[in-house]
């Protein structure tokens, strides 16, 4: 995702890698382990730092784990205030 030999990437490269972690960081499997977007917009302005303990394993299973959060019940429905996450 990252190509060396292009000017731009040479400039900021460590930007667009910090990018990237920043998205895996929204893809977390667990939703618990998911920043809010208000989290987000604090360590793109830089006054905050993203969390370093990422799952990197995106095609994990349905199932949860002894070890899971869990940050919401499970239900048929999802409502938009539930997948937002707080305001």
């Amino acid at each position: 995702m990252v190509d060396r030999n292009e000017i731009d990437m040479q400039l900021n490269g460590e930007k667009a890698v910090e990018m990237m972690r920043l998205a895996m960081w929204c893809l977390q499997t667990n939703s618990c382990k998911r920043p809010s977007m208000s989290t987000v917009v604090k360590v793109l302005e830089g006054n905050l730092s993203m969390e370093t303990n990422l799952d990197y394993s995106f095609f994990a299973s349905a199932t949860l784990n002894a070890n899971d959060d869990v940050c919401i019940a499970i239900s048929s429905e999802l409502n938009a205030s539930h997948l937002s996450g707080p305001r």
